[in-house]
């Protein structure tokens, strides 16, 4: 595969349940070297050194020595401590995002970051790609993959709109048709703005 001289730092974002992680292994399959916040954050939980902070700061939420996500949906519905909590979250993140990017700066980095814009991240990633899809099939997706509409609700409301993503995005990726369609769509923008 031939890409450009310089390697470029790509940021992947999008709504809930728009196809980040479809889009982040047809980015795999194409040699592109990819981070994924939704894993970092779930290798989080299984990390010793992790959930020991989380003790320290919100023991509400531990239960058997470990994170309980029931305890954690429930305290996340506290301002105060869902921003607290999230801020821990994003420094983990970050600091793993940028080790990652660091160990990979001879080549294109792919990060997929649903909260990129949301954190203030833009300014590690030479370009943004934002997959685009309408809130009622991104509601309808989440929900076909298990999501409760309370939790794309909560979660919803935490986000910026597609519309605040997609103005402030280098490269929009629409994804309302077919997941056939959509891999074609990104396999042309990745030869377009990356080959």
């Amino acid at each position: 595969m031939q890409t450009l001289p310089k390697a470029l730092k790509i940021g992947l974002t999008g709504s809930i349940a728009s196809g980040k992680s479809t889009a982040l292994n047809v980015f795999k399959q194409r040699g592109f070297a990819i981070f994924s916040a939704d894993e970092c954050v779930s290798s989080m939980y299984h990390d010793p050194s992790f959930v020991n902070t989380v003790k320290q700061s919100y023991p509400q939420v531990i239960s058997l020595e470990s994170i309980d996500k029931s305890l954690l949906v429930k305290a996340l519905s506290d301002p105060v401590f869902y921003e607290g909590y999230i801020h821990l979250i994003h420094d983990h993140v970050l600091r793993n995002m940028l080790a990652f990017q660091n160990d990979h700066e001879s080549q294109t980095t792919v990060c997929e970051i649903p909260l990129l814009f949301e954190a203030g991240w833009e300014t590690y990633f030479d370009q943004v790609w934002c997959i685009v899809i309408n809130d009622e099939l991104s509601f309808k997706r989440a929900l076909e993959r298990g999501m409760s509409a309370s939790t794309y609700h909560f979660l919803k409301e935490k986000q910026w709109s597609i519309e605040e993503k997609s103005a402030k995005s280098h490269v929009l990726v629409h994804n309302e048709g077919t997941k056939e369609m959509f891999i074609k769509t990104l396999n042309e923008k990745i030869k377009e703005h990356l080959i």
